[in-house]
C-alpha cells in the first residue's frame, strides 16, 4: 500500500480466507458491534436503600449483574447480619446511617 498512490487502506477480509485487499477510499465504513461497557459501581460505606428488590447473592458480582437486569433495582446492601449477604435494594435514596454497618453501592 505504501508504494501505490491510489492506495488509502487495508482491509482483512474474514470471508475471503483472512485475506489482506487494499482499498481505494478514504472512508472508513465501520459495520463492527461496539463492545458493551461495564458500568462503574460506587461504594458506600455505612450506608443502606430501601426494600428488597429481588433475590439476595453470596458475591457482590452475582448481585451487580443480576441487578442491572432487574428494573426494580437501583442498588446492591450487604447485610452484615445476614451471613454478609448481598441484596438487590429498590432504594434509590442512599441513607448513609446505617445502624448495622451495611454498605451499599450503587451505578456511579
Amino acid at each position: 500500500c505504501l508504494k501505490n498512490s491510489r492506495c488509502n487502506g487495508i482491509t482483512q477480509e474474514p470471508y475471503n480466507s483472512n485475506r489482506y485487499t487494499q482499498r481505494v477510499g478514504p472512508e472508513i465504513h465501520d459495520w463492527s458491534e461496539p463492545e458493551p461497557v461495564a458500568p462503574n459501581w460506587c461504594r458506600h460505606e455505612n450506608s443502606f436503600l430501601y426494600s428488597y428488590a429481588g433475590p439476595s447473592f453470596n458475591s457482590l458480582d452475582e448481585a451487580q449483574e443480576a441487578c442491572l437486569k432487574n428494573s426494580r433495582c437501583n442498588g446492591i446492601t450487604q447485610e452484615p447480619y445476614n451471613s454478609n449477604r448481598y441484596t438487590q435494594r429498590v432504594g434509590p435514596e442512599i441513607h448513609d446511617w446505617s445502624p448495622t454497618g451495611e454498605t451499599s453501592w450503587t451505578v456511579c
